[in-house]
């Protein structure tokens, strides 16, 4: 069972919620399936197709960093 919990766009649309969010994923594969469901979900909206990219690109680079965890 999944819980839908109410975002307001605003914050959809700030690249900080994905990055906080794909903080969570400790590899690359995991990284991928989080960014595909998410925009899976919120493809019709381009403001924030284009944060969840943006962060998926620094996550990406934390990763190849070394860096796990947010400071």
């Amino acid at each position: 069972m999944t819980v839908q919990i109410d975002v307001p766009v605003q914050e959809l649309e700030d690249k900080g919620h994905w990055l906080r969010k794909f903080r969570r994923a400790k590899n690359l594969n995991t990284l991928q399936l989080m960014v595909s469901n998410a925009i899976d979900r919120h493809h019709t909206a381009p403001s924030i197709a284009a944060a969840i990219y943006l962060a998926e690109c620094q996550r990406e680079r934390e990763l190849e960093q070394g860096r796990l965890l947010d400071r």
